[in-house]
């Protein structure tokens, strides 16, 4: 009788804590469609950023997100491509965005190579 109530509580407590991770990771995906939207509309001034050959995007958001910026990639555009939010307007933002992504100077977050690359954006 003990085995079998602790083979329950065991199986209750996996079911919620995959509940918790399904409810967290939808939650993500959910707000990485709203970013990737409203970026995509006419209502949020953006910079848009090529990526050089050879660096991972993800690099790239990750910096500009811990800068608190919203960021997505631009899968219209041939080239890798990413989309900055400047809310607060394109030339008010533009030198701490490019602040932000020459911080952001590796191939890939864990044991990238340096990438020395003139941040220039597709309006410039």
């Amino acid at each position: 009788m003990y085995y079998a109530f602790a083979v329950f509580a065991a199986i209750l407590a996996l079911a919620v804590i995959t509940l918790y991770v399904v409810r967290e990771q939808t939650g993500f995906l959910r707000r990485r469609e709203q970013v990737d939207k409203e970026l995509h509309s006419d209502r949020v001034p953006t910079l848009e950023y090529e990526v050089p050959v050879g660096q991972d995007p993800a690099v790239v958001l990750a910096a500009l997100e811990r800068a608190g910026y919203d960021a997505t990639t631009d899968a219209t555009h041939p080239n890798q491509t990413v989309l900055v939010g400047c809310p607060g307007g394109i030339e008010g933002e533009r030198e701490r965005v490019r602040s932000v992504i020459e911080s952001a100077d590796v191939t890939t977050p864990d044991d990238g190579a340096p990438v020395p690359a003139v941040v220039r954006f597709r309006d410039e």
